[in-house]
């Protein structure tokens, strides 16, 4: 008996450990915001100097009639990161939250860095995704390809939570046009903290 609790103890303590970890390296993708709070009060709390904008919007409910559903949107930029070893043109941070999504918590936050070379932006998407796919419970790629086999667009989406609570956190590059002249590298980083599955 008296092994079984130490065993139980033990799975417990990985388990809230591994919770801990998640949790911290989350923030930590977005610059400490506290996860856990309303984006007016994660915005408040945070040392980030954010922008606040409302888009109008509509929205049809189930008797056919329209409702006000407006966009609320806080945007910062940043010139360093704590997962991002390669140097960046640019980094931009938004955090959005409609009316509608106001009255059950969710919000999502959505994270775009701009490098000059295509490397760094592989590199760094191939270093995220070790940190946070061991988070999720199921993690999905996807690759669209052009007529010579190059990849034009990856994507990996990695669900993220318990039965009572699901989260998103997706990943994702794009190669611009070869015979375009604007040749910037997005790396794109998209979090919704709840999610049905």
């Amino acid at each position: 008996m008296k092994k079984n609790l130490i065993l139980l103890y033990a799975l417990l303590s990985l388990s809230l450990s591994a919770q801990s970890t998640m949790k911290e390296d989350l923030s930590k993708l977005f610059l400490d915001l506290d996860l856990d709070l309303a984006p007016k009060l994660m915005i408040a709390n945070s040392l980030l100097q954010f922008e606040w904008g409302a888009n109008r919007g509509l929205m049809w409910t189930n008797d056919c009639k329209t409702e006000s559903n407006d966009t609320h949107t806080f945007i910062t930029k940043f010139g360093k990161h704590p997962f991002i070893e390669s140097t960046f043109k640019k980094g931009i941070l938004t955090v959005t939250q409609t009316t509608e999504e106001m009255e059950t918590d969710v919000f999502s936050i959505h994270e775009n860095f701009e490098f000059d070379n295509p490397d760094d932006m592989i590199n760094e998407y191939n270093r995220l995704l070790p940190v946070f796919e061991k988070f999720g419970y199921r993690v999905k790629n996807s690759i669209v390809q052009n007529e010579n086999f190059e990849t034009k667009f990856e994507n990996t989406e990695i669900l993220i939570g318990s039965e009572q609570k699901k989260a998103e956190l997706t990943i994702s590059y794009s190669m611009p046009p070869k015979k375009g002249k604007n040749k910037s590298y997005h790396l794109i980083i998209l979090y919704v903290n709840q999610v049905k599955d």
